[in-house]
């Protein structure tokens, strides 16, 4: 792999992202080697990142080049992974540091349990850019954190910290040694049957509705707005944007 190390250590597979960019933004190369590696393993899987961040989201340079039916393509493709990694047999455990934006925390929220910093920063800040979460995140967001909060941080896609995010229940536990609380509930969890393990997972998390399928339409169909060019332009201009409602 070109993205990921993945390292066995008996019961525990440790994969780690690391690119030439400390932020680890995604592409959709990294997404499938982050999905080869939970799907190839058999083990509890702790998802870790070198770097400056968990991953600070998608490289909004991309997004410009994207027309809606690029977009769909895009989502659908995410979508399938984050499933993937969702419905994965073993249990897999986000460990997250310094920044975790946008699809990132989309890609922790696939993730069965996540582990963070106390200051580490996660948010969904699509809606800055006229757009919005196009990897599920709106419906995990949701189903993990409730209906009420998920909206509050979707419309405004502000940033809060790892602390926060265990306050709402978003993050299972906080360290500031985030590997090594990740590692200790990788081996808890690794002490149990894994036929068990398998099903639970299997009965608690509810494969996605039809509601995933409209996450990716309107996220395709957001990149025609004028709002959308707009919302990219000044992010990478580093202006306030002036969205139209068009």
């Amino acid at each position: 792999m070109k993205y990921i190390t993945v390292e066995d250590m008996g019961k525990i597979t440790l994969a780690t992202l690391k690119t030439d960019n400390p932020l680890n933004p995604l592409n959709i190369e990294i997404l499938r080697e982050i999905g080869e590696a939970v799907s190839n393993s058999r083990n509890v899987v702790v998802l870790n990142s070198e770097g400056r961040a968990f991953s600070a989201g998608a490289d909004i340079k991309n997004f410009t080049k994207m027309n809606a039916n690029m977009a769909h393509r895009f989502a659908s493709e995410g979508h399938d992974i984050m499933n993937g990694i969702a419905s994965a047999d073993v249990p897999v455990i986000a460990a997250i540091h310094g920044y975790a934006l946008g699809g990132g925390f989309e890609l922790a929220l696939a993730c069965d349990f996540r582990v963070s910093t106390p200051d580490a920063k996660l948010a969904l800040p699509e809606i800055t850019l006229g757009i919005l979460p196009g990897f599920g995140g709106t419906q995990r967001l949701k189903a993990i954190a409730g209906e009420g909060r998920a909206l509050e941080l979707v419309s405004t896609g502000r940033t809060f910290t790892g602390q926060e995010a265990k306050e709402m229940g978003i993050v299972n536990r906080i360290s500031t040694d985030h590997m090594e609380e990740a590692m200790e509930l990788a081996e808890e969890l690794s002490e149990k049957p894994p036929l068990s393990l398998k099903y639970a997972k299997a009965l608690i998390r509810a494969p996605p509705d039809e509601f995933y399928e409209d996450e990716k339409e309107k996220f395709g169909v957001l990149f025609e707005s004028k709002d959308s060019k707009e919302g990219f332009d000044a992010f990478l201009n580093k202006r306030k944007p002036k969205f139209k409602g068009e």
